[in-house]
């Protein structure tokens, strides 16, 4: 259980890092005429892959059957379809700047957790 909460974080970094590029690319061509901002989607995947069931037998081969769902949630990145300038540019500031920082809090707080994970399963390896 505690090695699928550090995956989980593992993958919550990851799209936390992902997130962090696509906005820092959206503020970079605030004024590029035609560019569509990019989004990160994460969330919705590791909320759906969690409510299926949580067994998951292990394949020690690649021709063997899975057996139950793992999570292995993977960050994806999509493009908004919506315009919001005269240019074709549909980055807004005033929302990328907010959600830059609300991913700088998100990804130190992830941190802070996988840290605590960590400190958790070396404590239970030196009590052995």
């Amino acid at each position: 259980m505690m090695l699928q909460n550090i995956n989980i974080l593992k993958g919550a970094l990851d799209a936390s890092a992902l997130r962090n590029n696509a906005i820092s690319n959206n503020l970079a061509n605030v004024n590029t005429p035609n560019y569509k901002p990019q989004q990160v989607i994460f969330e919705e995947i590791l909320k759906q892959e969690l409510s299926g069931s949580g067994f998951a037998g292990t394949r020690t081969n690649q021709k063997h059957i899975p057996i139950g769902t793992s999570v292995h949630s993977q960050p994806m990145m999509t493009t908004q379809p919506y315009i919001m300038q005269n240019s074709g540019n549909g980055v807004d500031v005033d929302s990328e700047m907010p959600e830059l920082t609300k991913n700088s809090i998100w990804y130190q707080t992830l941190s802070t957790q996988v840290s605590e994970q960590l400190n958790l399963l070396k404590t239970a390896i030196r009590t052995r």
